[in-house]
């Protein structure tokens, strides 16, 4: 039987709504439960109050950047074992050293079409 991503819970950090649209309606076409947040502060308490399987996280935002965003997201004990991963067209190595310092696992580029991000998420939560 293969498996699905039926039920999981998926967090969108993104400041930019077409983004988190776009990935909203692929992912809820599966039977992900979807869920938003448009900074990292605000992530912080939606996170806390679903407790997701995995946070899609951009890395460029107002307020909180997205590394510190992870990093916070990391230091509540509920969340210590969320998967995180960025969503950036960053390539910068330090960049990637500090996410994955913060706790990310994977990247998804801005760029990457929809089949792109379903397949990494997939590969991240049907493990």
């Amino acid at each position: 039987m293969q498996q699905s991503l039926k039920g999981k819970k998926i967090l969108v950090v993104d400041d930019h709504p077409f983004f988190r649209i776009t990935i909203r309606k692929t992912l809820e076409a599966l039977g992900c439960e979807m869920y938003e947040a448009t900074d990292g502060y605000t992530a912080i308490d939606v996170a806390q109050a679903i407790e997701p399987d995995l946070v899609i996280v951009d890395y460029i935002m107002p307020g909180k950047d997205g590394i510190q965003t992870c990093k916070d997201l990391k230091a509540v004990g509920s969340l210590k074992q969320t998967h995180l991963v960025m969503f950036t067209d960053q390539s910068m190595k330090q960049v990637v050293i500090d996410a994955i310092k913060a706790g990310v696992k994977d990247f998804i580029t801005k760029t990457a079409g929809m089949d792109v991000i379903v397949k990494k998420i997939e590969d991240i939560l049907l493990k």
